[in-house]
């Protein structure tokens, strides 16, 4: 997820096969015959994919494999075994909205401390947050689709010659904002507390709509561009169920909105917030979980 672009598959191309019929999903040949080259080591592509793991917290097995090993399941497979084995990454199923399973990959308290050093190395902020994750099974497939929204974000960064130093999703946004306005209600009451809480969002880059809320998004990205200049993305995952009155304020607000499914993408198309203002981010409701989650 930080500072790298996508990766392709590392490992050297096959010679072209004499059968015209493609091999199975997930062969070698398959794979070095439809990407790149690429000369990213394995121990770069792990480092990378536990980083994102910390960051996020919870990340599907065929999201990582895509933005880490180049979409290639056996490499990925060789990976996620090692931290299994080595006890820092525990593997879990989970379920999409339209009933498909799917699987992701959370942090041990063990592999927390091994990441915090991994983010510090890889360039990310010291003040990074890296947590265990607590899996929802109702917000699973929200979750996994931030990263995925995130990666778009990345993406759309590093065209341009930035690089993202930090990643704050809401549940730390919310909890910053809520200690310090908590911390001036006991103080001085509910007219402090209200000037605190916009005073932080202000601070944190989180707009304020005109009833005087914070408006949070699913993940907000501070980044450092070519010239040295710092500045944040807000990211907002949206989903089928979302209201139409919260769509638009954020949009208004300058959040990065990404359809997380058919159903929100069809939302953001009514609302005039199409493919030019976000993304659809295909996930576990729309793909084959068994393509690739060997």
């Amino acid at each position: 997820m930080f500072d790298r672009g996508v990766e392709p598959d590392p490992r050297p191309a096959a010679p072209p096969s004499r059968n015209p019929e493609r091999m199975r999903k997930g062969h070698r040949r398959e794979y070095a015959a439809d990407r790149a080259r690429g000369s990213v080591p394995f121990s770069e592509r792990c480092a990378g994919a536990l980083t994102d793991i910390g960051v996020f917290g919870a990340v599907s097995y065929r999201d990582l494999a895509e933005a880490r090993f180049g979409g290639h399941p056996h490499t990925t497979r060789r990976a996620v075994n090692a931290w299994i084995r080595d006890g820092i990454v525990e593997e879990h199923t989970a379920t999409g909205p339209k009933g498909n399973p799917f699987k992701l990959l959370v942090l041990t308290r063990e592999g927390v401390a091994e990441v915090r050093k991994l983010a510090a190395k890889r360039g990310m902020d010291p003040r990074q947050q890296v947590r265990p994750a607590r899996i929802r099974a109702e917000e699973a497939a929200h979750d996994t689709a931030i990263y995925r929204a995130c990666r778009r974000e990345r993406q759309r960064l590093e065209a341009r010659g930035a690089a993202v130093r930090r990643v704050r999703l809401d549940s730390e946004l919310k909890s910053a904002v809520a200690r310090a306005s908590e911390a001036a209600r006991r103080r001085n009451g509910k007219r402090a507390a209200d000037a605190e809480r916009h005073r932080i969002a202000r601070e944190l880059g989180l707009p304020v709509d005109d009833d005087g809320r914070v408006l949070h998004p699913d993940a907000q990205i501070e980044y450092e561009d070519a010239d040295g200049r710092t500045g944040r993305v807000n990211i907002e995952a949206v989903s089928g169920n979302y209201r139409e009155p919260a769509v638009r304020a954020k949009a208004a607000a300058g959040f990065a909105m990404h359809a997380n499914g058919p159903a929100a993408a069809g939302l953001l198309r009514r609302l005039g917030l199409g493919s030019e203002n976000g993304s659809w981010l295909r996930g576990p409701a729309d793909r084959d979980p068994a393509a690739v989650e060997l």
